[in-house]
């Protein structure tokens, strides 16, 4: 029917002119950059400071894609950091695809990170809390979307690039690492967590997120990790079958 036709039209394009208005924006901003050579000076400033080390780099570029992604939406971040951030890890030799994840994660996740954390304060606003304490709730909970930027750097593995078997064996001992992990943080998994079995999943499952390609013999510490949360898994399983007998 031409009315619901042109009401769908009417609706779609309502939804698009955020998007539009902030890809002018950024247009500009992008503009205004390249004529004063700020993107360039950007880059040359990260690369400085860190000395050619990946590590340092990932880290000052994470604080300032926290801080350059403040308040704006999605789209506007990502052509944003894509201009400034990228292209420093780029010149590092980080993979494309994985570098311009990084700087959009971490772009993002300024929506949950104090003090701005807009995401967190509408949220705060809907739940009548704090809003910096369900800012440093969020931040709690969200921890993994912090360090999965980093193992994308560090492990191409985790976006489909290597061997089948190098992707599935990170793929594995990723999940296990944030799943054990994560149990620590919290406090709970098959049953409550005592603070040693909190630590224990904590430093276990941080060791099976470290990648084999972070440095030699790295995978001796997956595997340690893995002997951790294991024999504290079946602890726990222990404690809980006694439980209901």
């Amino acid at each position: 029917k031409p009315l619901s036709i042109l009401s769908h039209l009417s609706r779609a394009g309502h939804s698009c002119w955020t998007i539009v208005v902030a890809v002018a924006a950024v247009g500009i901003v992008i503009g205004v950059m390249n004529m004063t050579g700020l993107g360039i000076r950007f880059s040359n400033v990260i690369l400085s400071f860190s000395g050619d080390s990946i590590l340092v780099s990932l880290v000052l570029l994470m604080l300032g894609c926290l801080v350059l992604g403040m308040g704006m939406p999605t789209t506007a971040i990502y052509f944003l950091l894509a201009v400034l951030a990228t292209p420093p890890l780029v010149e590092l030799g980080v993979e494309p695809i994985a570098a311009h994840l990084f700087v959009l994660y971490f772009g993002l996740m300024s929506m949950i990170t104090p003090p701005v954390a807009l995401a967190a304060f509408t949220a705060a606003k809907l739940a009548e809390t704090g809003p910096m304490g369900t800012a440093v709730a969020a931040c709690r909970f969200g921890w993994p979307a912090f360090v999965v930027p980093f193992l994308f750097v560090i492990a191409p593995n985790l976006i489909m690039i290597g061997e089948p078997i190098d992707i599935a064996i990170v793929f594995v001992t990723a999940i296990a690492g944030i799943w054990f992990a994560s149990a620590g943080m919290t406090g709970y998994f098959l049953t409550k967590l005592s603070l040693i079995q909190r630590a224990a999943y904590i430093v276990g499952g941080l060791a099976l997120l470290l990648p084999s390609q972070a440095f030699t013999n790295a995978y001796l510490v997956e595997i340690a990790g893995g002997i951790i949360c294991s024999f504290t898994f079946a602890l726990e399983r222990m404690n809980r079958q006694k439980q209901y007998q």
